[in-house]
């Protein structure tokens, strides 16, 4: 049997176990027919970040010439300190990882962020008032809408979501918190059971809600609180290519964590089969095709990735635009 030449670090055991099956499962999707020897072994981090050193380290001394994951960005740092000269294509979506030395392939949350602006601009929105809160997905989120704001000519005003919630009068609340007049649209950084209550609040208001990627996985009835928002998101309908797939073989649904390892194996075995698996090879600029959306990756980990402009229609998402985000 020849050496695998990829190895795909997985929490296989531990708490995260379902996930982790979830996404091996959708890394043999990618596996031809008539492949007799696997292109790359899965090992099991355990979902810590001891088990993903060792993990790591036993790849690298068995030849790997790529890591695919690991999942957590608190396995991220364990595997790079043994990785050596060999890329690490990390499913995280922590965007603190940019610059790490790790391919950050995750749905990072400054993705959304730019693409729903950017999208916003274009329809003449000015004036966002983004509501923070405390955890590092919506300081990120934050972050890239500062980023974002810049250098789309916007103005952006922050606000924090617990004094949102707490409000008695949210319009006046949203002035106050505005520079003395109702903003354009309200971006959320967060999703949650918080948070929705208050979009919808604000929604009520005639204000146009600018939703986190995450919202494109709430219920209907949810999603039906805030009737008009903007969200953007994977392509629905190239993922759900992919889903039938996977529930046919299955008889589950995948989600989108298990996209993410089905797109990662497609890029490592595309590398593999050109001769590339290198950090060049990843940043190639013609980038790499994914059921969650087209992805090119620059030289300090950071990806661009296609996703789908949709705004929420009776408990639903339609797709309205196509934008980058990174």
């Amino acid at each position: 049997m020849n050496t695998p030449r990829i190895a795909a670090l997985l929490p296989i055991t531990g708490s995260s176990a379902d996930v982790g099956l979830s996404m091996e499962r959708a890394i043999n999707l990618t596996r031809p027919a008539e492949e007799r020897e696997p292109g790359f072994i899965v090992l099991d981090t355990g979902g810590t970040a001891e088990g993903a050193r060792v993990s790591a380290a036993r790849a690298v001394s068995g030849g790997a010439e790529l890591l695919l994951g690991p999942l957590f960005a608190r396995e991220v740092q364990e595997v790079l300190a043994v990785a050596g000269g060999v890329p690490v294509l990390t499913f995280s979506n922590d965007g603190d990882l940019v610059g790490s030395g790790a391919f950050v392939l995750g749905l990072t949350a400054s993705q959304g962020v730019s693409a729903v602006l950017g999208y916003a601009r274009g329809r003449g929105v000015r004036r966002v008032a983004a509501i923070r809160d405390t955890d590092p997905w919506s300081r990120q989120s934050i972050d890239a809408a500062r980023k974002s704001a810049l250098s789309l000519g916007m103005e952006l005003f922050e606000i924090d979501a617990a004094e949102g919630m707490a409000a008695s009068d949210t319009g006046a609340w949203l002035m106050t918190g505005s520079g003395g007049a109702l903003p354009d649209a309200v971006l959320f950084s967060q999703s949650g059971t918080g948070t929705i209550p208050l979009a919808a609040r604000i929604a009520g208001l005639g204000l146009q809600i600018l939703g986190p990627s995450r919202w494109s996985e709430e219920s209907p009835d949810v999603l039906d609180t805030v009737n008009g928002a903007w969200v953007a998101a994977p392509e629905p309908a190239v993922f759900g290519g992919f889903a039938e797939a996977f529930e046919a073989r299955h008889r589950t649904q995948p989600g989108l964590l298990a996209g993410l390892a089905y797109d990662g194996a497609k890029i490592a075995r595309r590398l593999l089969l050109s001769g590339r698996l290198s950090r060049d090879g990843l940043a190639s600029p013609e980038g790499f095709d994914g059921v969650l959306g087209a992805v090119r990756f620059s030289g300090d980990g950071r990806c661009t990735r296609d996703l789908a402009i949709q705004v929420v229609n009776r408990g639903s998402l339609r797709v309205v635009s196509h934008l980058a985000g990174s």
